[in-house]
């Protein structure tokens, strides 16, 4: 402003000042900058402690740790670190940071809203599958967990839905109603819903009013996928009466051995004095599938230790494991469990695909017949527990060739009979374009579309080098007819593992000590693969301003 004007300002507005000396306004506009500088600096505290609030809570969760934890012992810890290493001041910045039990859990939301949004804008545009399965927690709720199989950004990913309680029966009607009031809520289209994986219970494969039966009549061109963990583990639950009485007898002296602690700890003794591998037995469950050959294994491999063990009170079920014909039986129970637990976890894990899967079956199944017929004409070599002990007791195939074929038998009948629709001639064309496959199941624009494909041997060298998932969505644009029918196939979930795996996180997180937890946004943060968009949830909310100055 001109001379003129700011004199004629501070003579009508300011007269006080007006026989100041130069001074005094060069000292009032320092004082000026200095608070405007203060201010800023809080400001750029507070908002940076607001963001160590949200990456502290996001690492508890993902550790599965009590909201509690931070304001108990990380942030107490924190200090004490940043005392020791950096000095006093440095540990009262960190005293700034908000990591209250309540503070905490509010993070938590913010970020598994995020994460949600994220995903549902994603799944907008784009088809997806289902996998869904429900189980009881601490508390006694049922809890009804889903994932969702997408493509995105020129590949395929797998991410938490969503985790909500049902609140009466678990029927197929209710489990229904709550995912469709999700889907409805958040604007998903069940046109984009291409399969639905579940196990078999009735409320979920139910023809008439099961989930599968009540998604069909809303999209009948959803594919319905049993798992194929649960059914590898009907068909391989039955067993000839010798064989079950084998097992019975096994589980019988463990749990004689495991029910009692003192038991536990004489038998402990024992195996120690007699140099054996280990000292301690395992329980078997029917609910965990992988615990049979992992029980009759350690029996097996103790054998001797229980029989001197059992001698005195339980002498009719020690005299089995001294009985060459029960041990060779035993032996070759612990062989095939041990290939069918082998098995099992083949077709686990995250990103698995129908097609690996389906082959792993199959493959199983004709080992099955191969194996049935080479014991047949008295070689054993599949089975190396049962040749080495048969090999050092001088003893004949024929002892448990006739138990064994009849096992091997029905194991490939049940295992035909649960899996008649593992047979995936048609979908060659998905595993290898640039090899000659049936392509009946594809329309003709397709048909041409895989003709263009095959005979592209830039990217035949480009579908040596990743994998099914990375290599199909790269081509959604140059063949988009082609690319959504392969889509339909590799977006099927072939297990119900990731549901398995999310109750197991479950059972970690809502304990008896937190069985009132809302467990949705800590799962949510704690399995989703998408990264939650920090700066952004930060700068909608306002960082409270704290003065990091100590007090004297």
């Amino acid at each position: 402003m001109k001379p003129a004007k700011l004199k004629r300002h501070l003579v009508t507005k300011h007269p006080e000042y007006m026989d100041k000396p130069r001074e005094f306004f060069v000292r009032k506009s320092e004082g000026y900058h200095h608070q405007r500088t203060k201010l800023t600096n809080l400001a750029t505290t507070s908002e940076k402690a607001q963001k160590a609030s949200f990456l502290v809570a996001q690492r508890i969760v993902k550790c599965k740790k009590p909201h509690t934890i931070a304001e108990e012992l990380i942030l107490p810890a924190a200090v004490d670190m940043c005392e020791i290493m950096l000095g006093t001041e440095a540990a009262n910045k960190l005293k700034s940071i908000p990591l209250s039990d309540d503070t905490v859990s509010r993070r938590i939301g913010d970020l598994a809203d995020d994460i949600l949004s994220q995903l549902v804008g994603r799944l907008r545009c784009c088809e997806f599958s289902l996998q869904l399965d429900e189980s009881t927690d601490v508390a006694s709720a049922a809890q009804l967990i889903a994932l969702v199989r997408y493509p995105w950004d020129g590949s395929i990913l797998e991410d938490f839905l969503f985790c909500k309680e049902v609140p009466g029966r678990t029927t197929g009607e209710e489990i229904f109603k709550i995912l469709n009031e999700f889907i409805e809520f958040h604007e998903l289209s069940w046109g984009k819903c291409v399969a639905v994986c579940t196990d078999g219970a009735a409320a979920m494969t139910g023809r008439k009013s099961g989930l599968v039966a009540r998604i069909k009549a809303v999209n009948p061109r959803v594919k319905s996928v049993h798992c194929m963990l649960h059914r590898q583990a009907l068909a391989s639950k039955g067993m000839e009466p010798d064989l079950h009485f084998v097992l019975s007898t096994a589980v019988t002296a463990v749990n004689f051995v495991k029910s009692r602690a003192l038991q536990s700890r004489l038998f402990g003794q024992l195996c120690r004095e007699m140099d054996a591998g280990h000292d301690t037995l395992l329980y078997h469950s029917e609910v965990r599938w992988l615990s049979r050959a992992k029980v009759l294994q350690r029996v097996f491999e103790l054998r001797s230790e229980m029989s001197e063990f059992l001698r005195t009170e339980k002498p009719d079920i020690a005299e089995f494991f001294s009985d060459p014909e029960y041990v060779a039986k035993l032996a070759y129970l612990v062989d095939v469990f041990n290939i069918l637990n082998s098995l099992n976890l083949s077709i686990q894990g995250r990103y698995a695909s129908i097609l690996d899967a389906s082959d792993k079956i199959t493959a199983f199944m004709r080992k099955a017949e191969l194996w049935r017929r080479r014991l047949g004409d008295g070689v054993t070599d599949m089975f190396p527990q049962l040749t080495d002990y048969l090999n050092a007791n001088n003893m004949s195939v024929a002892v448990v060739r006739e138990v064994a074929t009849s096992h091997l038998t029905a194991l490939s009948e049940h295992f035909t009979s649960y899996f008649t629709d593992v047979n995936t001639d048609a979908w060659d064309w998905v595993r290898d374009p640039f090899a000659p496959a049936a392509t009946c199941s594809l329309t003709s624009k397709a048909e041409e579309e895989l003709v263009d494909l095959s005979c592209d041997r830039t990217l035949k060298a480009r579908f040596q080098q990743v994998s099914h998932a990375d290599f199909w969505p790269f081509l959604s644009r140059e063949y988009p007819e082609l690319t959504a029918q392969a889509m339909q196939i590799l977006l099927q979930f072939p297990t119900t593992y990731l549901c398995e795996s999310s109750f197991s996180t479950l059972t970690a997180m809502k304990t008896k000590y937190r069985a009132r937890l809302h467990v949705e946004n800590d799962l949510r943060v704690c399995l989703s693969s998408i990264t939650p968009r920090l700066d952004k949830i930060c700068s909608e909310r306002q960082a409270h301003l704290i003065n990091d100055t100590p007090s004297s």
